[in-house]
């Protein structure tokens, strides 16, 4: 019997569009030394004005998938911001991965998986949804407190009822952000993705909830009140490795039900925090330490933690299309 394929669900692809990808990003002066430390983590010696950012980008992460354990990754699209008149408002969007890169870079490259992005106030979303689930979607990846989704709005529940009709889950990021600009900080709960759980959609929680900085709010308790509501919500662990995460990694590796991997590349795996709770073996930790691959450190980290096999696995019974390993 062929095992099922081990995927990271929730990797971001990143480029300044000077090779004709569509791709822009803007960083803050004060994240410029956060970008320099993840650059050099995923071993990419470039910057954001590389004419070659784009190819360079994708060729580093074509290389440290190829030589891990994993087998896919989900490739993440990211849409503009939208008011709810449906007016695009590109300057206030951190960053922007067209639709036809992700699916492009799929198309090309057998480890990748499309995750597209379709802001609903878009006024052509249900017809980006239907091209974007015929060209290969595997799932829709939405930031509500970054690109204004409020998913609990009533005019949208036509397109939740087209991603259960295509087949499409929805991957969503809970609780803080500190990378993209936050422009709806009352969209972060767990409890504003509702309405599509509601109307059976297959929900994965980014994050579960958790804050990103120590004081921010925590809607982790919220996610596993709703996990247990709705049998189609799901959590993901993308960058829970911090001092902050701590708690939630307690509660999790506790309750690992309805839980997938997901790494949130290129941000990267920290191991002192669980080594200094004693969740880790020291030997564990040296073996860790030594691992460069950012996707095999994470995957040998949660397999460390103790997480069941299943949390690679699982998405394959919610994503859209058969996926061979």
């Amino acid at each position: 019997m062929t095992s099922l394929p081990k995927i990271d669900m929730h990797v971001h692809v990143l480029g300044n569009g000077k090779t004709g990808s569509g791709c822009r990003a803007t960083v803050p002066m004060w994240q410029v030394p956060f970008g320099k430390i993840m650059a050099k983590g995923i071993g990419l010696n470039t910057s954001l004005a590389d004419p070659l950012l784009d190819m360079l980008y994708v060729e580093k992460l074509i290389h440290w998938v190829q030589s891990s354990s994993f087998d896919k990754v989900v490739v993440l699209a990211c849409d503009n911001l939208y008011d709810e008149a449906g007016n695009c408002h590109p300057e206030r969007s951190g960053v922007y991965v067209p639709n036809e890169y992700v699916l492009k870079l799929a198309r090309q490259h057998p480890e990748f998986l499309p995750g597209v992005s379709i802001h609903p106030a878009r006024a052509d979303a249900l017809l980006e949804l239907e091209r974007c689930a015929a060209a290969g979607a595997a799932l829709v990846k939405l930031l509500p407190c970054v690109q204004a989704v409020d998913c609990n709005r009533a005019k949208y529940k036509a397109f939740w009822l087209k991603m259960v009709e295509l087949s499409l889950p929805l991957l969503a990021h809970t609780g803080g952000e500190i990378a993209m600009p936050v422009n709806r900080a009352d969209l972060e709960s767990v409890d504003t993705l509702s309405l599509p759980l509601k109307c059976g959609v297959n929900v994965i929680a980014a994050h579960c909830g958790t804050r990103a900085l120590p004081w921010g709010r925590d809607y982790l308790d919220q996610f596993l009140v709703m996990r247990n509501v709705f049998p189609n919500l799901y959590g993901d662990i993308a960058a829970l490795s911090q001092v902050t995460h701590l708690r939630t990694l307690e509660k999790l590796r506790e309750s690992p039900q309805q839980l997938l991997y997901g790494s949130d590349y290129p941000v990267l795996t920290a191991i002192s925090w669980v080594r200094l709770k004693g969740w880790v073996s020291k030997s564990d930790y040296r073996r860790l330490r030594k691992i460069k691959n950012p996707f095999q450190k994470g995957f040998e980290f949660t397999k460390a933690l103790g997480f069941p096999e299943t949390i690679f696995t699982d998405v394959n019974s919610i994503i859209n299309g058969p996926v061979a390993a």
